[in-house]
């Protein structure tokens, strides 16, 4: 096998990326701006309280699963009286079942010349920072691929929408998350024999309750909800300010619930925004109006939508979402809905709006759509997109077919009504198994030490916990309405 010893990044790539960043020897250090990593690691334990549960089989050679034994409880008649246990069925049985947690090798590496260092002024910096964003990039990796194993691999009755619709397609602009959808999910999730969870310890003491995560996105609804605001005015605590979320900026614990916000940065990198509970793209190209499909590409600038290798749209619909080499989720053709829109400085309909359907297009690099809203009905290009008029109601004013790189993609429903989820968690909601290697770091010098490959490894796999009946009782997942209050979106109301 011949090794391909070009790395990307070499002196002269970097700076055709940006010519004034060749270092000026008085600027030291290198900023980086805030990023999402592993969220759901503060929610790891080895106890069987705790949401995420951790197994680690840290040997070499034990094999990449980790079988996980569940048993049944007693619930036969049992005897009264003189009665005697005599037949083989007065006997309670032992109903045993097990479920696997697959691990496998999760990798990232990246690349630097002596030479880059050198041509950039930049004295090590690069090089020393690279090892921590590896990290960051696996915690990112591990947060994205439970999100999305939530999200698809659970049974009918993990999932509800919210205010009672029926489907997501249903859904209105004020179904949001409420004070009484956080209820509502705790009381399904019980019946299922789901537990609180350990979210905190008090002087050694496990604090329990059933937890809520939501996006930054998501939550806003609950912080307009009248009940809520209702609940922090009249039951917050008083005595000490820095204990009451109204002046801390967190969330109030509603009836045993603890609501944690899950910030999804839109970073500035080469990768994917959003997150499985709200997907979400920056376009790459611009797109004109038109009557044909097309591809949206993604990234947010064209030198991002270059790389064909980036999963920009992986948390979209119908996308074969690989969680292990031999598991990857089979998309369905189910027609799923997008809006795309336009900064507000935009110099072409400046947040303006447009909506496109897509079926079995997404490869995670780009989409193709199949129909797009539009002025007339010739081809893909249709007056009514699901339940959508062109300029129609609500939506008189707001409508364009064109828009410029850079503007907001986001999922919405057949109304155009953006939507995510929003999840809770009860104890051993999930089990993380670790095998031989957890975050090793290692590297690789060639061409003669003239390049260094520095590597990021760890042998991972995580599951839903299940029980003999094959349910799922560790969590349940709402989908709503998400407001994105900074889109200016019009409020859809039938």
């Amino acid at each position: 096998m011949a090794w391909d010893i070009n790395t990307p990044n070499t002196g002269d790539a970097l700076a055709a990326l940006d010519a004034n960043s060749v270092r000026i020897l008085w600027q030291k250090t290198v900023d980086v701006f805030e990023q999402s990593e592993d969220f759901f690691q503060q929610f790891e334990g080895t106890s069987k309280d705790m949401p995420v549960r951790v197994i680690n089989d840290t040997s070499k050679g034990a094999g990449l699963k980790l079988r996980v034994t569940t048993r049944a409880g007693y619930y036969g008649p049992g005897k009264s009286g003189d009665n005697l246990f005599q037949n083989s069925t007065d006997f309670e049985p032992d109903i045993i079942s097990s479920y696997e947690v697959d691990v496998d090798y999760l990798r990232n590496a990246t690349s630097i010349t002596q030479r880059t260092d050198e041509y950039m002024g930049m004295q090590g910096e690069l090089a020393s920072g690279q090892a921590v964003e590896l990290g960051k990039w696996m915690g990112r990796e591990k947060t994205a691929r439970l999100m999305m194993t939530f999200m698809l691999k659970g049974g009918a009755q993990n999932y509800l929408v919210a205010n009672g619709r029926t489907t997501q397609d249903s859904l209105l602009s004020a179904d949001t998350v409420t004070y009484n959808e956080v209820l509502k999910m705790g009381t399904l999730l019980k019946p299922l024999g789901g537990r609180p969870c350990q979210i905190a310890t008090v002087r050694g003491n496990p604090i329990l309750k059933y937890c809520v995560v939501g996006t930054t996105a998501g939550l806003y609804g609950l912080k307009q909800n009248s009940d809520y605001q209702l609940a922090l005015r009249n039951a917050a605590p008083r005595e000490n300010w820095d204990e009451n979320p109204l002046w801390q900026g967190g969330y109030a614990e509603l009836d045993g619930h603890s609501i944690r916000e899950y910030n999804p940065i839109d970073h500035d990198g080469y990768g994917p925004v959003g997150s499985a509970f709200n997907a979400k793209a920056f376009t790459g190209a611009a797109i004109t109006a038109g009557t044909s499909t097309f591809a949206i590409l993604g990234g947010g600038s064209a030198a991002a939508a270059a790389y064909t290798n980036i999963q920009f749209f992986r948390f979209f619909p119908n996308y074969a979402f690989q969680f292990l080499p031999n598991d990857t989720y089979s998309p369905g053709s189910s027609t799923a809905y997008l809006l795309i829109i336009n900064p507000s400085n935009a110099a072409v309909d400046p947040g303006k709006i447009g909506m496109y359907a897509f079926t079995t297009g997404n490869n995670g690099n780009q989409i193709t759509i199949t129909q797009r809203l539009g002025a007339v009905n010739v081809g893909a290009c249709v007056t009514t997109l699901g339940s959508v008029t062109w300029n129609g109601g609500v939506w008189s004013g707001y409508h364009t077919a064109t828009h410029p790189i850079g503007a907001t993609v986001v999922l919405c429903n057949a109304k155009g009504v953006p939507i995510g989820q929003t999840l809770m968690m009860g104890a051993e909601a999930v089990v993380r198994g670790y095998g031989s290697m957890r975050n090793k770091r290692s590297q690789w010098l060639v061409d003669g030490e003239f390049e260094t490959r520095k590597y990021i490894t760890s042998v991972f796999g995580q599951a839903l916990r299940k029980n003999v009946r094959g349910v799922y009782p560790g969590y349940s997942l709402l989908t709503h309405a998400i407001p994105y209050p900074e889109l200016n979106l019009p409020a859809v109301t039938a």
